[in-house]
């Protein structure tokens, strides 16, 4: 009898990864038709070609050359832009493919921040990505707004789940970090600093909040978490004090004092009841039923909620707010929103049903919104 119930409980298993594995495969080949008749445009344009000279990107030396007169005359994304450049060189159909690459990673990067172990968790993640995304074509489809959001929130995520599991000690299951650790957060946390104006410093604020939260819990903080704190920090002043920032902002229209609050207040109010709405909405109800009726939130589902606020208000500092900025805090908000239904779908079975439903759903919507930018595409 128990040999046969395991045979069961394996079957239905591998049912349910060739289920997702259909499924991410069809959000995925519907994706990579909606970039393959997305061509360079815009920025593209302009980054594809050495920055100095004008003349197309060649060499490693080209790209090198370009941030060098980037930093110091436009912008500090110097870690961005660079990896836009090598993109862009590979040509419209190798870019494809490595934008398809980037969405299966920061899907994987989502599930195990959110420590889910259900492969149908997966293809939430996979299909909220689409489904709660404000601006879909500039944060996806357009290769240099790809690069700045797809990609770099891959690594940004990254280094929060390697914070995030230090809020982990209860658990069985934790690992230690091990002297490797303390050489591999080095250009991580760097990087994950000097990604985005908001996103950068947060990952600051974070490791600075998990080092206080296992001070007062009087745990031993790990040295990687000190180096990260420092490097996420040292990234963020490289990319918010680039030279080129400042040299840009001349080119930008004087405006009175009250003008630019007025705009900036605008702006953030529009994000959030708008580009963030149905992320932020969603997160806040689960928040309620786990503080309320299944009473059950864990120290990790506060500092991925936390993030997100910070990073959003973040935003009041920029003078700019496009919809595409908002998907790195899009994507911190899954996290939290995946963390909380994979764990609903392990330890309430009777909510599973109704997790499947939402799922698929969503899954739908996600299909729908992509095949809408194939046949209307925002440019």
């Amino acid at each position: 009898m128990e040999t046969n119930n395991t045979l069961k409980k394996e079957n239905r298993n591998i049912k349910l990864y060739i289920i997702t594995a259909v499924f991410v495969a069809i959000l995925l080949i519907i994706q990579f038709i909606a970039h393959r008749i997305t061509p360079f445009m815009r920025d593209d344009l302009w980054y594809a070609t050495n920055l100095v000279n004008g003349e197309k990107v060649k060499s490693l030396g080209d790209i090198i050359e370009s941030q060098i007169w980037h930093y110091f005359n436009w912008g500090g994304r110097s870690i961005n832009h660079a990896l836009l450049q090598v993109v862009l060189a590979t040509g419209e159909v190798a870019a494809d493919v490595l934008n398809i690459l980037a969405t299966i990673i920061l899907g994987f990067v989502i599930f195990k921040t959110a420590r889910a172990k259900n492969p149908l968790m997966y293809l939430l993640c996979e299909a909220l990505i689409v489904a709660f995304n404000a601006s879909l074509f500039f944060s996806m489809l357009w290769e240099s707004g790809s690069v700045n959001y797809l990609y770099s929130t891959s690594w940004i995520l990254l280094y929060v789940l390697v914070i995030l599991k230090e809020m982990d000690f209860e658990a069985k299951e934790v690992s230690k970090a091990g002297k490797a650790e303390y050489f591999w957060i080095i250009p991580l946390a760097l990087i994950a600093g000097w990604s985005t104006e908001n996103m950068g410093p947060t990952c600051f604020v974070l490791t600075v909040g998990v080092i206080i939260f296992l001070a007062i819990k009087k745990k031993k903080i790990p040295f990687y978490l000190y180096e990260g704190a420092f490097l996420t920090l040292v990234g963020s002043a490289l990319l918010i004090l680039a030279p080129g920032n400042f040299v840009r902002n001349q080119f930008v229209e004087k405006a009175p004092f009250m003008s630019i609050i007025k705009g900036r207040i605008d702006s953030f109010l529009l994000s959030g009841c708008g580009f963030l709405l149905p992320s932020f909405l969603f997160a806040i109800i689960l928040l309620v039923i786990q503080i309320y009726i299944i009473k059950d939130i864990k120290p990790r589902d506060i500092a991925l909620f936390a993030f997100a606020v910070i990073a959003q208000g973040a935003m009041f500092l920029s003078p700019a707010y496009p919809q595409r900025a908002s998907f790195g805090i899009m994507c911190v908000l899954i996290t939290y929103i995946v963390s909380v239904i994979a764990r609903l779908y392990e330890n309430h079975k009777k909510m599973r049903p109704m997790i499947i439903l939402m799922t698929s759903s969503f899954v739908l919507y996600a299909v729908i919104k992509i095949c809408s930018e194939i046949i209307f595409p925002a440019v």
